[in-house]
C-alpha cells in the first residue's frame, strides 16, 4: 500500500481506496504519509468524493494506512495547493512522502 501512496503523491494522483469493515470507496487526495509517535503509519489526505462512515464526504481527513484493504491510482489528477494543507502535519513526525 505504501508504495501505491508513494507513487500516488508524486504523480498528483487521486486514489480510490476500500478500508476494512466499510461500505464503499472512498476518492482520495492524497498529500503526506508517514508516521505517528506510535510508529503508525498514516495517510494525510483530501476526500473529494465516495464513502464515508460520518456522511461527510468531502474534506481533510487523517486514514492508517494499515487499514486499507484495496488501493488504486485514477487517472484524476490534484493540485497540491489545497488550501489548509499544512506540509508540517502535527500527527505525522515522521514523513515518508509528502506533496
Amino acid at each position: 500500500m505504501l508504495s501505491v501512496l508513494k507513487k500516488a503523491i508524486a504523480q498528483k494522483k487521486v486514489v480510490s481506496v476500500f478500508f476494512h469493515g466499510e461500505g464503499g470507496h472512498r476518492l482520495l487526495e492524497p498529500f503526506l504519509v508517514g508516521t505517528t509517535d506510535n510508529g503508525i503509519e498514516a495517510l494525510r489526505s483530501f476526500q473529494v468524493g465516495g464513502f464515508s462512515n460520518t456522511f461527510k464526504t468531502y474534506g481533510w481527513k487523517l486514514f492508517r494506512v494499515d487499514c486499507i484493504s484495496s488501493i488504486e491510482i485514477t487517472d484524476a489528477d490534484f493540485s497540491p495547493s489545497r488550501p489548509d494543507y499544512t506540509p508540517d502535519d502535527p500527527v505525522i513526525r515522521n514523513v515518508i512522502c509528502r506533496c
